[in-house]
């Protein structure tokens, strides 16, 4: 676990000054006598007391200020944070630090995970260092702009360091194309154990060895945990407070998925479970997935199976293309919707399909057929950026 901004005395003397102030709340009301001769009788009120007192010390998350100045960073320190306890840290930052710099730096970052993309690319600009310069760019990216000539002179600037390739590789998951992350993972596993990790599990090639390196580094410990069940399925995983965890677990354990409005992942799941039990789909909640691959091939499989050829071509296309390589895998037809089930659970007696056809031939010429499309899944490159990536990116405007 890795160190907070406040040390072991400090969070002893919050405690008790928490304690202090719910003891004097308790005795207003009654319910706590301030007469030592009751010690036995308010011995049961003091275990509330203290129950109470746990629930009510404000969660933080466990990172260090120096080196929390991109969400990348702060990812890597205590990836299964959730966005709530890493506001409330990087407010108690603000109000601790003394380098004007990084208050500036910590307060764009707050704006971001609130939303406010604009107001925190103004921060940013306003912050000096290679961070402040990355943060600008990245919220330029999330506020729908195209900062490429800017990232490439980013590049040729500081060429030994990870955040211009870090910018380029959100950059190709925002245009959901697959061909500029396989250039870009591949330079960043040179970078560090972790990304060899996932760049092996991105290439179809992670193994028991490529994990225990990523996990010497001591970085992204909640993720590394996680993708190890892809790994070896035996692995288990507890559950967190974090939607790319719990979604994912789910996922991989065949339960049902609940996820927040902007979870790619856990919002195809919801919607194909939904369809596979008779009930229409939101297309209003899945339109702002269609540039991700995974989202043009919902959309191509539910058009087919509402026998709309057209939009299903149309979709099934643009996947082919953001994709490249593919296979397929089939079995017979157990249920009346076609290609959905992929999206709730790993397919599991699905055989491989010899012929190399398109999907859309395929699946007109062997009616009675349920498909599993199996490509290099870029969700495992989003993994990376967590929660963050897709609530920024993906929440409703």
């Amino acid at each position: 676990m890795h160190g907070g901004f406040e040390n072991d005395d400090d969070k002893l003397k919050n405690v008790m000054k928490l304690k202090q102030e719910l003891e004097k709340d308790l005795k207003k009301k009654g319910l706590l006598k301030d007469n030592k001769q009751e010690k036995t009788k308010s011995s049961t009120v003091d275990e509330e007391t203290m129950k109470r007192l746990k629930e009510s010390v404000v969660t933080t998350a466990h990172i260090v200020d120096e080196k929390s100045l991109t969400l990348y960073d702060i990812n890597f320190q205590d990836y299964d944070a959730n966005m709530e306890d890493l506001i409330k840290t990087l407010k108690a930052f603000v109000t601790k630090t003394t380098n004007l710099n990084h208050k500036l730096i910590f307060d764009g970052l707050i704006k971001m995970l609130e939303g406010n993309v604009k107001k925190a690319n103004e921060l940013f600009k306003q912050a000096s260092g290679i961070e402040a310069k990355y943060n600008a760019l990245l919220t330029s990216l999330y506020n729908g702009e195209d900062p490429s000539q800017d990232i490439i002179m980013f590049l040729k600037n500081n060429s030994e360091s990870i955040y211009p390739l870090l910018l380029l590789l959100e950059r190709e998951l925002l245009k959901g194309t697959c061909d500029g992350v396989e250039k870009i993972v591949p330079l960043l596993s040179k970078k560090s154990p972790f990304w060899v990790l996932i760049n092996d599990l991105f290439f179809e090639k992670a193994s028991e060895e490529t994990l225990s390196v990523a996990v010497r580094e001591k970085g992204f410990a909640a993720l590394v945990m996680l993708l190890s069940v892809y790994i070896d399925s035996t692995k288990d995983y507890p559950i967190q407070n974090h939607t790319c965890l719990n979604v994912h677990k789910a996922y991989l354990r065949g339960e049902t998925i609940t996820a927040p409005e902007w979870c790619i992942y856990g919002q195809l799941a919801i919607e194909a479970r939904k369809y596979l039990t008779g009930y229409k789909v939101d297309l209003g909640k899945l339109k702002r997935f269609d540039k991700t691959p995974e989202g043009s091939l919902f959309l191509g499989m539910l058009y087919f199976n509402e026998n709309n050829n057209a939009l299903a071509k149309q979709y099934i296309q643009t996947f082919e293309k953001q994709v490249g390589k593919y296979k397929l895998y089939a079995k017979p037809l157990k249920q009346s919707k076609i290609g959905m089930e992929q999206f709730l659970h790993m397919p599991t007696d699905y055989q491989p399909v010899a012929q190399d056809t398109s999907i859309m031939d395929f699946l007109s010429l062997n009616p009675g057929y349920d498909i599993y499309v199996k490509y290099r899944n870029v969700e495992f490159i989003r993994l990376v950026f967590s929660e963050e990536h897709c609530k920024i990116n993906y929440s409703s405007k």
